[in-house]
């Protein structure tokens, strides 16, 4: 399938083809930061390597020396920049949403992403999120005023549910795995593996704080976004690494017994936690300080 990719801020958005049909199509190749790009079919690729396989040595070694610019020319500079290690902050953890998406099916990918320094002035004035979101606009003013509109929706839907959640399998039992599996960590000194049990035994007191044998899906709703909050929704989350994979499972088992008592809220749910993903990560966005490129 073809591949719509729309560049925006240096990062790309890779649209399916159900979504790709969706957007108008430019004419030709000259809107500045849109580019079709096509698939390579797999007879293709082994055309190529064939190819490769059946050229004589010194044709490849000739190959080779011709494109190596040379040392301080404007090639050279560029093949640096492309191989320069890149300083681009890590993909978000896809368990927690996908923020790419949440903006593509907000159709809200093309809109500036908002003012950070209002938002942050707002904040410090003593606004709250929302509000400081909606005074710096673009992206981010509609991504907060979104996730009220779903977390209303969502909760409307799960309220109505007959349904009851096992604490023990769906919280109490991936917790504990969490457990073992820290203690039976041997790459971990006995110092940070104290403290890391510590943390994530205070957070499953909390999490459990107040709850019976069963919950609702509400009730397990709820909890699956206070874990993902605390987490950041999987965007350069203030979690240590050793506490990431165990925040991970005990979310990923919240969130599939949410998704199973009451899979008439699936889409909503989807969406709410894509939508989170991306406000975490556009807040990310505006907070970090992109490095200078040296030589430009």
């Amino acid at each position: 399938m073809s591949l719509l990719t729309i560049y925006k801020e240096g990062e790309p958005v890779f649209l399916c083809a159900s979504h790709a049909t969706t957007i108008e199509r430019p004419n030709d190749d000259s809107v500045a930061g849109v580019r079709l790009i096509e698939t390579q079919s797999a007879d293709g690729n082994n055309a190529r390597k064939d190819e490769q396989r059946t050229r004589p040595p010194e044709d490849a070694v000739a190959t080779k020396s011709a494109s190596v610019p040379k040392k301080g020319s404007l090639a050279a500079t560029e093949v640096a920049r492309e191989t320069a290690p890149s300083h681009r902050r890590p993909a978000p953890d896809l368990t927690y949403g996908n923020c790419a998406k949440a903006l593509v099916d907000e159709a809200v990918w093309n809109l500036p992403t908002g003012d950070f320094d209002v938002y942050k002035a707002a904040r410090q004035d003593g606004k709250s999120a929302a509000e400081a979101a909606q005074s710096a606009g673009g992206q981010l003013a509609i991504v907060h005023r979104k996730i009220s509109e779903y977390m209303l929706k969502i909760e409307e839907v799960l309220s109505e549910s007959k349904a009851t959640i096992d604490v023990c399998d769906a919280i109490d039992k991936p917790f504990e795995q969490a457990m073992l599996e820290l203690i039976g960590n041997l790459a971990m000194g006995e110092a940070e593996k104290d403290k890391a049990i510590n943390d994530l035994g205070a957070f499953q007191e909390q999490v459990n704080r107040g709850l019976g044998r069963e919950i609702t899906p509400l009730q397990a709703h709820r909890i699956a976004r206070a874990i993902g909050d605390r987490a950041n929704w999987g965007t350069e989350a203030g979690l240590s690494e050793e506490l990431k994979p165990a925040f991970r499972a005990v979310y990923t088992s919240v969130r599939n017994a949410v998704r199973a008592a009451a899979p008439e809220a699936n889409g909503l749910e989807e969406r709410l936690a894509n939508l989170c993903a991306a406000k975490s990560d556009l807040e990310n966005t505006g907070a970090a300080k992109v490095p200078a490129v040296h030589g430009l």
